[in-house]
């Protein structure tokens, strides 16, 4: 009887250690759009690039978490080969402090983004990410 208590509650504890949450104030911006491919590139060449390096350089610098996005049902499924759609996920006020209320980089914004420069020119080489965005705010 003891062992099935204590191994009730280490399972309970190891469940509630990686269960993720989203705080209020939280901001998750969600990113869809086309890629416009390079000549000689193809999509999978620039989504390993951009989630492989790219993204984790983002990340660090904006302290946010990415990750890609399918839309598996509604007006967003994807159309074409492509369609990328992108989830940012802010913790709460963090997306203010690089951004304007536009959606503009503001100047530490613009200073940190600089220092994405190389991995931006090498993304460039393979094409262009053109994307809307709406940014959601958790209640």
């Amino acid at each position: 009887m003891k062992k099935v208590l204590l191994l009730n509650v280490m399972l309970l504890l190891a469940t509630c250690m990686f269960a993720q949450t989203l705080k209020k104030g939280s901001l998750l911006g969600l990113h869809k759009g086309t890629v416009t491919l390079s000549p000689n590139a193809t999509m999978e060449q620039f989504r390993k690039y951009y989630l492989n390096e790219y993204a984790p350089a983002f990340t660090k610098i904006f302290n946010v978490k990415l990750v890609e996005v399918t839309a598996v049902r509604g007006e967003d499924v994807k159309k074409n080969n492509t369609d990328m759609a992108l989830l940012f996920i802010f913790e709460p006020n963090a997306r203010d402090k690089f951004f304007d209320a536009d959606g503009k980089l503001n100047k530490l914004g613009t200073n940190l983004f600089a220092k994405l420069k190389s991995y931006t020119d090498e993304l460039d080489k393979l094409g262009k990410f053109n994307s809307t965005y709406t940014d959601w705010e958790i209640n």
